[in-house]
């Protein structure tokens, strides 16, 4: 059977653009660099292509399926160092294979010159790369919530019990900072936003970090005080100055201490029912 383009499926012809352009701005960026044919270099350049591609698809997979995007910016920083260190080390092992089994060990020392090159190549990718990843799990994540389906944060959460319906309602809540206890009074919270593990409530004149859940504070508000208008936002609507309308499916909430919190399809309605509008 004869072989075709039209046996490739279309999704796969950017990613083999991509790594034909790679391979090919690689070569010609180290040709100048090292005395070696240039038909080699750029053989070489197209293996690095191929690995790199095949390490920018298991990041597609590692980073949305471990909830990277949930956690706050400290974490986030940490984790995707680690995993960045990790791959600058592969890839520079990769790229060590791929010179050895392309020009063989004489030509070694005379690439050696390419390593801290292709190490600082490796490192201004993976950023690119986790960039973009980072970007679209976050945009997939308020297309969803935009169109009242659940996003990650809610697909996580447990179905509430009978324990969760009938929690005590907050009059008050504790939050220690180093060896002080603030005491936060409900009426004077403003709103309270998902921050990772903690969240973070916000008052007139102060934000507290306390390590607890959104879906606690949605059990525990004042329901008819409180609102989850966001997956990320609870507000208090005697906060709110004004509602506008933000986008064709979401409405902005300017908030008394001049915050503005966007609210998803599923949360304005929630404060359209509380707000008897």
């Amino acid at each position: 059977m004869k072989f075709t383009l039209s046996y490739i499926p279309l999704r796969l012809f950017p990613a083999i653009m991509l790594v034909v352009f790679y391979a090919l701005m690689q070569a010609l960026a180290f040709h100048p660099l090292v005395p070696v044919p240039f038909g080699l270099l750029l053989l070489k350049s197209a293996v690095d292509a191929v690995i790199l591609a095949g390490a920018a698809m298991l990041l597609m997979i590692i980073i949305p399926s471990s909830n990277y995007v949930k956690l706050n910016t400290a974490q986030r920083v940490v984790n995707y160092a680690a995993i960045g260190l990790l791959f600058v080390i592969l890839w520079m092992m990769a790229g060590f294979l791929s010179s050895y089994t392309v020009f063989g060990k004489d030509h070694l020392p005379l690439l050696r010159i390419l390593f801290p090159v292709s190490a600082f190549i490796g490192s201004l990718l993976y950023v690119i790369v986790v960039q973009a990843i980072h970007s679209d799990v976050r945009n997939r994540a308020e297309e969803a919530e935009v169109a009242g389906e659940p996003a990650w944060d809610d697909a996580a959460t447990p179905v509430a019990t009978k324990e969760d319906t009938d929690a005590e309602v907050l009059e008050r809540v504790a939050v220690k900072t180093g060896q002080k206890i603030h005491v936060i009074h409900v009426p004077d919270i403003i709103y309270i936003q998902s921050d990772g593990d903690y969240v973070q409530i916000v008052t007139e004149h102060n934000k507290y970090l306390k390590e607890e859940t959104m879906k606690y504070f949605e059990a525990s508000l004042p329901r008819s005080q409180f609102v989850r208008v966001h997956r990320s936002y609870i507000v208090n609507v005697e906060k709110i100055l004004r509602v506008e309308l933000y986008e064709k499916q979401s409405q902005m909430l300017t908030l008394r201490n001049g915050d503005k919190v966007r609210t998803s399809v599923s949360g304005y309605k929630a404060l359209r029912s509380v707000l008897s509008l």
